[in-house]
């Protein structure tokens, strides 16, 4: 049953519908669903991947346990998922806190901190084993506190509660290690940010009964370790380096590891402690015996699964390498509709002098809705006077811009600085809002490059501003020829207008689009965004008279009017005449 969660005005669709039943945070966008358990995983798998995506760079492939994957992937135990398919809003939300967490451990870089910190180790190898459960626990909750910085930090509380109720199934006899480690994540990575400050409690049976409880074993241990939670938070979290980061964290994990030491040194690990001797042949062996079943299922399923994650991106690179000269020089170009929804961030005072600018080159189009009951006299409609009394016209001016309109932005690594790329959305934002006033058919795309492929993607979708992460090297020339590829010339000549820092730096360069461009009789234009003098010249250079510079947000509506001075855009318009009658029939 699926009921709306808002009434919807007439004439408009419903945005969403709530699945009765469900409970989870990924209910609330996950849609793609199947009953089949192939394409189920695979679904999933490809949703799994679109968010970490936002996690950061360098964040790594997500496959399921069994896939081959890169030596960088994210391999997720499929165990909280298997089972019931489509698979429940409350079981995904499991596996993606999980994704989550590890990609920020790949941005972070934990393994290779794990890896210098063993080696700084120079306390006896007895305890080595206890020092890599520490470090890998500790980075678990670094990574969960900055994933509560954001929304993601709901989905990694999931995760961590899932593990937390599995791990208990297997504590020994206290006091563990293995168990005050999961208390203190427990407590440290609380999205309040308020355990960790206090003083443990026992909240078990035994403990709330007053009865010697835990407590005993895990008070002054957990005070040791909850002691670095704010220097985690605050300090590290102040450091603009991801190894500054890194450093930081391995000499405060040493720190609190040798005042550790005294509280668990004779304490067992867990439960493959090489000094605790236990029967392997219980409940650790069927559990064993569960993964391997599970891990031999998925890899029996690994090329289906990843069949159908293909995702239908158009790839046009083959159609570059056909137009520019230096076809072997030309980097790989898709498609892509992976977007993140963006504030809008309109400026407008800026908005109402683009306007202005933009009205120079408008044309001016005007109708007559005719057959009205008020206004001014229609003579044509005087026989209806003794009838309807609709002899009555009203005259309506509107300036509209017919030709093909893009305007296409870089959002390369050059423009991943906060405060640049808070102007940027600024500038591109009110200049296409300009744009579209004018022409409600205009297109806004952006540019960026992922695992060696410069990705296109549409940034404006019915009505709404969407964004993606400014990342990877400048490939203008690919970008302007694949934004020329789709644009239709019908009698107006199109035009692209071009939003960047910095000349090409990857690809095939940008005299061939020039030429292509010239060829297919479509305007460039090409606005150069607080480029240093270096980029200027080099701008300059590749894009001859048809850039100019913006030094700041208020000198660009006098630019861009000196740009389509510049261009053989700028051609003023016929008046063009039409009528209208009431009833919406032409006269």
């Amino acid at each position: 049953m699926t009921t709306p969660t808002k009434t919807a005005a007439p004439g408009k669709a419903r945005e969403r519908f709530l699945i009765a039943g469900e409970a989870g945070y990924s209910e609330y966008w996950r849609r793609d669903k199947s009953p089949v358990e192939i394409l189920e995983l695979a679904k999933l798998l490809l949703g799994i991947r679109k968010i970490v995506s936002y996690v950061g760079r360098n964040a790594g492939t997500v496959v399921w346990e069994g896939m081959v994957g890169k030596t960088d992937s994210i391999e997720l135990d499929p165990a909280p998922i298997i089972g019931v398919y489509p698979i429940p809003a409350h079981r995904a939300d499991v596996a993606i806190g999980a994704a989550v967490r590890e990609a920020y451990g790949k941005t972070e870089w934990s393994d290779q901190l794990k890896k210098i910190a063993l080696e700084r180790f120079d306390r006896s190898p007895v305890y080595a084993g206890k020092y890599a459960l520490f470090l890998t626990m500790a980075e678990k909750i670094y990574a969960d506190l900055v994933a509560n910085r954001s929304i993601f930090g709901l989905y990694v509380e999931k995760s961590r509660n899932w593990e937390i109720e599995i791990a208990r199934k297997q504590f020994l006899q206290p006091p563990s290690f293995t168990e005050l480690l999961h208390l203190w994540w427990e407590m440290a990575a609380d999205r309040e940010q308020q355990a960790f400050k206090r003083e443990f409690q026992d909240h078990s049976a035994v403990g709330m009964g007053g009865a010697t409880g835990i407590a005993q074993y895990y008070t002054q241990p957990l005070a040791v370790l909850n002691s670095i939670v704010g220097q985690m938070i605050e300090e590290c979290g102040r450091l603009p380096s991801v190894t500054e980061r890194c450093q930081y964290r391995a000499g405060l994990y040493a720190a609190a590891f040798d005042q550790l030491l005294s509280h668990v040194k004779f304490w067992v690990a867990d439960r493959k402690d090489p000094f605790l001797m236990h029967d392997a042949s219980g409940d650790d062996l069927e559990t064993d015996q569960e993964k391997d079943a599970l891990k031999a299922t998925l890899v029996n399923y690994a090329d289906e699964i990843e069949h159908n994650l293909k995702v239908n991106r158009v790839d046009y690179t083959d159609q570059v390498k056909s137009i520019v000269a230096n076809f072997n020089e030309v980097a790989r170009v898709e498609s892509n509709d992976i977007v993140m929804p963006s504030k809008r961030c309109i400026d407008n005072a800026l908005l109402y002098k683009l306007k202005t600018v933009l009205q120079s080159v408008a044309q001016r189009n005007v109708s007559y809705n005719r057959g009205l009951p008020s206004g001014r006299i229609d003579r044509r409609r005087l026989f209806r006077a003794p009838t309807s009394g609709l002899v009555f016209n009203a005259k309506k001016t509107k300036l509209e811009l017919y030709n093909d309109i893009v305007l296409l932005v870089d959002c390369t690594g050059s423009m991943a600085e906060p405060n640049k790329w808070a102007k940027v959305e600024v500038i591109y934002q009110t200049l296409f809002l300009a744009l579209a006033t004018y022409n409600a058919n205009a297109r806004l795309l952006a540019y960026n490059e992922r695992k060696d492929t410069c990705r296109l993607t549409e940034i404006y979708r019915q009505g709404r501003f969407y964004s993606v992460t400014p990342h990877g090297r400048t490939a203008s020339g690919e970008a302007i020829i694949v934004t020329a590829l789709g644009m239709r010339n019908r009698g107006k000549k199109p035009l692209i207008v071009h939003v960047t820092d910095g000349s090409s730096n990857w690809g095939c360069g940008v005299s061939d689009a020039i030429k292509y461009c010239d060829n297919r009789n479509i305007s460039l234009l090409t606005l150069g965004l607080e480029c240093d003098p270096m980029n200027k010249a080099s701008l300059k250079k590749d894009y001859g008279d048809c850039i100019q510079f913006v030094d700041g947000v208020e000198h660009l509506p006098v630019v861009f009017k000196q740009l389509l001075s510049s261009s053989k855009f700028a051609h003023p318009g016929k008046a063009t005449h039409g009528a209208t009658a009431a009833d919406g029939s032409p006269s």
